[in-house]
Order: C-alpha cells, then sequence, then structure tokens
C-alpha cells in the first residue's frame, strides 16, 4: 500500500488499460505531483515498471491498442533508489546506476524511483532538480535574438536562478515581453514568464544594460537572402555589441544555425581584431546547437542532449558547467565544426527523409495511386527503415533554411554539395502538387480557375505540435501563387486569429463548416487535429475538390460521398 498520499495520482495497476492510464496522465498538473509519469504497482505497493508520456507517443505510432493492459507497453526495470540513501549521495548513486544499465537518455533518469528494501514504492524524485541544487553558481547571462529559440532559453535559465536579459532590436517586442506577454505560441511559456518577471530574475532590453554579464548567447536568425545564400549580418551586428564589453573570463556561446566553420573562421578573429584579446586565454567560444521543436521547447529545453563543441578544452569545460545547470544531458563533441554540423545533420536528414516520401508521391502521381495506403503496405511488418507520409511541402524556419546551409561553409556554397539542395528541390516541388489538383480539377468540372473560390485549412506550417509560427509556411507559399488565380482564398486555422489572417492576405470565414460549405476547393495543408469536421462530409451543393494533404480523412467514408472529388498525395478520385 502507498503510505504517500500524494503519489496515489501517478500510480496505477498493470491491469488497468492503456487508455485509462492515459487519462489520469492527462489530468492538469497541478493535480498531479509528477505529470509525465505513472508507476506501475502491485496490490502490495512493489514496483513493476513505469510508464511515461514518451512511451504512450510511442504506442500510438506502433498502433497499438489502447484497450491493452498497461503492462504490454511499461518500462519493467526502471531506475530506483534505496530510501536510505544518503540527501548528499543521490547524484551519485543515480550516476552509478545509470553508468551501469547504459541508461544516460532523459526517459530513463528524468524520474527517480525510490524505493524500501522491500521495492516498495517510497517517492518519486526529479533528476533535473537534484542536479540543479548541486550545480554552479548562478551567472549573469545576456541572450541576443528574442525569437522562437531566444526567448524560450531566455526564460527557462531565468527559471533556474539566472540572472537573464534578453535583447532584441524589436522595441515592439520587448515591450511586450516585460510586459508580461509572449510574441509566440509556447505552452508553458506565459506563466514561467510572468513569474520570472515578477522575481526579478529576467529582464528584457533592446540593448545591454549592464557590463556585469559573464555569459552571452547568440541566438539571432541567420537567412536565407534573395540568392538562397546564408545572410550572417545579424550575428555580425550582435559581434559588435559583445566586442564593446567583453571582458577577461566571458564566454561566448553561439546558437545560431550557421555554415560550417563561421566560428572558427570568422566570429574567433571578428572579436579578437576588435578587442585584442585572445579566444580560449582571455575569453571562451563554444557553439551550442539549438534543436527544440516549437509546442515543445520548455520541456526539450531541459530534456534533450546539449551538444557541445568548444575552441580549445578550457571553452568546452566551461561550457558544459553552464548547460549542465540545464540539462543534465550534454554531449561534447571535438570541435566548433562538429558542434555547428550537429545541426545542420539533424535537419538536413529530415528534410532529406521528407522529400524521399514527396518524391514518392509524385511518382505515383503519375499513376494515380494513393501514397498513403502504398506506404501504409511497404512498412507493414517490414523489420527496417520505415518510409514516413509524404505532405504538400516541407516547411517551418528550419528545414527550409538548413539544407542550403549544409551545402555552404564559411568560404561559400560547395560545387559538389548536392543532397540538401535536392531535398530542397523535391520538398518545394511537392508544394505545386495542389496547385496541380486545382488546374486537373477546374478542368473536369468544365470551369475555369478564376471563377472558384478557395478554402486553405492550416495555415501555420505545421498542426502538431501547435504553433502560430508562418515562417517557411507552405500555406502562404500558396496564397502568393495562386491569389490571382482563383475568385477569392479563404483561410481557417485553428490556432491563428482571424485579425491576424485577414494581415496576411486571406478572406477569413469565422465557421470552418460554413467555409467548407461554401468553398469550391478545399486544402488541408496542415495536420492539426481540428482541421477535421462534419462538414468535410457532407455533400456539397454544386460538387467540391477535397484534398487531404495529411491523410486525416476516412478514406472509406469521404469516398462515399456524391458530387466529393477527394486527393490526397499522389492521388485523385475519378
Amino acid at each position: 500500500m502507498i503510505n504517500n498520499i500524494n503519489l496515489l495520482s501517478v500510480t496505477v495497476s498493470s491491469e488497468d488499460s492503456i487508455d485509462s492510464v492515459v487519462r489520469k496522465m492527462s489530468k492538469e498538473p497541478k493535480n498531479v505531483v509528477h505529470p509525465g509519469i505513472a508507476v506501475v504497482l502491485d496490490s502490495q505497493g512493489i514496483v513493476l515498471g513505469t510508464v511515461t508520456d514518451g512511451d504512450i507517443r510511442r504506442a500510438y505510432t506502433l498502433n497499438t491498442s489502447f484497450k491493452q493492459e498497461v503492462s504490454k507497453i511499461m518500462v519493467h526495470d526502471p531506475i530506483t533508489i534505496l530510501d536510505k540513501v544518503k540527501a548528499e549521495d543521490i547524484k551519485l548513486e543515480i550516476n552509478r546506476k545509470a553508468q551501469l544499465s547504459e541508461r544516460l537518455h532523459e526517459k530513463w533518469v528524468r524520474h527517480i524511483l525510490v524505493v524500501n528494501i522491500k521495492n516498495q514504492l517510497v517517492d518519486i524524485i526529479d533528476y533535473l532538480e537534484i542536479l540543479q541544487k548541486n550545480s554552479d553558481p548562478l551567472k549573469r547571462v545576456s541572450v541576443f535574438g528574442m525569437g522562437y529559440v531566444g526567448v524560450t532559453l531566455s526564460v527557462s535559465l531565468a527559471n533556474l536562478g539566472h540572472q537573464v536579459t534578453g535583447i532584441d532590436i524589436d522595441s515592439a517586442v520587448i515591450e511586450r515581453l516585460n510586459d508580461g506577454s509572449s510574441h509566440i505560441l509556447e505552452p508553458g511559456l506565459p506563466d514561467m514568464l510572468s513569474a520570472n518577471l515578477k522575481r526579478g530574475s529576467i529582464n528584457f532590453n533592446t540593448a545591454i544594460n549592464s557590463s556585469l554579464d559573464s555569459i552571452y548567447v547568440i541566438a539571432v536568425g541567420t537567412p536565407l537572402d534573395s540568392e538562397s545564400k546564408p545572410d550572417i549580418s545579424a550575428l555580425r551586428n550582435v559581434l559588435n555589441v559583445i566586442a564593446e564589453v567583453l571582458e577577461d573570463g566571458n564566454q561566448i556561446m553561439l546558437r545560431s544555425t550557421v555554415p560550417v566553420g563561421v566560428t572558427r573562421d570568422f566570429v574567433i578573429p571578428y572579436l579578437e581584431e576588435r578587442t585584442g584579446l585572445k579566444a580560449g586565454v582571455d575569453f571562451y567560444v563554444s557553439f551550442t546547437p539549438e534543436r527544440t521543436v516549437e509546442g515543445n521547447a520548455m520541456n526539450e529545453l531541459k530534456t534533450l542532449p546539449q551538444v557541445v563543441g568548444g575552441f580549445t578544452p578550457e571553452c568546452v569545460k566551461h561550457s558544459i558547467e553552464f548547460w549542465s545547470t540545464l540539462t543534465p544531458f550534454v554531449v561534447r563533441v571535438d570541435n566548433l565544426e562538429a558542434a555547428e554540423l550537429v545541426k545542420l545533420a539533424n535537419n538536413t536528414y529530415r528534410d532529406l527523409t521528407f522529400s524521399f516520401a514527396n518524391e514518392l508521391a509524385l511518382l505515383a502521381d503519375q499513376f494515380n495511386v494513393n501514397t498513403f495506403d502504398l506506404i501504409i503496405a511497404a512498412n507493414e511488418g517490414y523489420p527496417r527503415d520505415k518510409i514516413p507520409f509524404p505532405s504538400p511541402g516541407v516547411g517551418g524556419p528550419c528545414l527550409t533554411k538548413d539544407p542550403i546551409l549544409f551545402s555552404a561553409t564559411s568560404k561559400g556554397m560547395r560545387d559538389d554539395a548536392v543532397l540538401g539542395i535536392s531535398s530542397r528541390k523535391i520538398n518545394e516541388r511537392a508544394l505545386q502538387y495542389p496547385i496541380k489538383l486545382m488546374e486537373k480539377y477546374a478542368k473536369k468540372i468544365q470551369k475555369p480557375l478564376s471563377k472558384l473560390n478557395l478554402l486553405i485549412v492550416g495555415v501555420a506550417f505545421k498542426g502538431i505540435p501547435e504553433t502560430k509560427d508562418i515562417r517557411g509556411s507552405g500555406s502562404i507559399d500558396l496564397l502568393n501563387k495562386v491569389s490571382k488565380l482563383v475568385n477569392s482564398v479563404f483561410a481557417w486555422d485553428a490556432i491563428i486569429s482571424s485579425d491576424e489572417l485577414e494581415t496576411m492576405g486571406f478572406e477569413v470565414m469565422e465557421n470552418l463548416n460554413i467555409a467548407v460549405h461554401n468553398a469550391d476547393m478545399v486544402l488541408i495543408m496542415n495536420n492539426h487535429p481540428d482541421n477535421v469536421d462534419s462538414s468535410m462530409y457532407a455533400p456539397p451543393k454544386h460538387g467540391k475538390l477535397l484534398f487531404d494533404g495529411w491523410n486525416q480523412l476516412n478514406r472509406l467514408e469521404v469516398e462515399k460521398v456524391p458530387g466529393l472529388i477527394y486527393s490526397t498525395m499522389g492521388y485523385m478520385t475519378e
């Protein structure tokens, strides 16, 4: 039996269904002592295993029936420590057990079970809290660039107790942040921002407001210019500011995605020339790529491994000491260039896998083959690499840019670079597919496109995790391409407000049901779960094209609807 009543909210029986465990784990965090984990016990309170939200997600992706007992997906041998271990020895004991079992990832060591000699649950402790209590002294930090990367990092560091200044040249953004209102949509950010503003651990400014900072983190954008070449002008501007205040012992950490070699070949010489200080001796330089996903950044900043590459071993040492206050999972690489490549490698590989799926869809189109059905058949029971599903293009601020940066170095574009550039071309070509469908549909019904109304469902560049970010949005690109070809372009988005959609150039209908009813062509362009409602299955008045870009609809049902032409990547009903 559980003596600690607070633990009842996170304990389940091995016979409980996965579905019931999900419901219990989905309660409001304030009602749960340790959100994100359920501990599976027998009738005597003995620990049988654990289930995390990550285990739930994996079960879902594997199409596991949630009616099964939770024992089917639980981890059977979680890391535990005895309740007799002294507080000062807890960190050492956890590290020893993690090393022995080769479990160095957050999945294994975020939640530590405290048990008695009978292996009965006594308590649950948070490994991150243990680390933070034993971390090095807190620092004064300036973070440059208050976009998604910079603002989430700034608030997370402030929440640990670091004294943080968030810096951005956009005065409107700074004013809004100082008022406690975030300009980005990120779960968990608003409350944490407000709390740290109240306690004075964070402030925002358009310039450095203190010469006492010991750490400068650079998270400004590095976009592509009109010729698709990397633009590092914002980085140069930040370096000019830092050079004015840089002192002995200061640390500079780059998180901006840059071509390989920029830190060594540009950043360091630039600062040395303007300050007279020597990198690796007087000040320390490291590259620490940011790899969080929008919509889950506040969690991933604490749980994703932080990669660190430095100019010298001493630079690495100082950087690891700092980042270990945020996450216990720090990965050291050999040099600056390796760290620069990590982010580029991650995102280019993702873009490449998506480009294969989209190339497959474009091939399937020639034979009117439903690409989703094809991929399901190819993956079914196949024990090796799974093929991802296609999409109408691949958007976002990173995947539209980083494959190009992957093909670049500090000295310019590599002539032999083909993969990153090719993946971008394929994924951009996939965005043309909905336009091709529109033209095909207009020809089929013998009406000019200029007489037809288009509804775009999903304007943010992605739907899961949800975001309001439209950078690299395929829907925006599509609007620019077809606005003069059709009668009107309406838009609906589950997250973005009508006022915001209007400023982007869309016409707006508040109600999705009405919008679908009045449209001649409906394109579902991102994968937000609220994109689909009953109106998608309603018989149209005068015929309709329905493009299911993310395979969210029940195909068997929608194809029964009279007057509806259903399409997905590579396929259109006759």
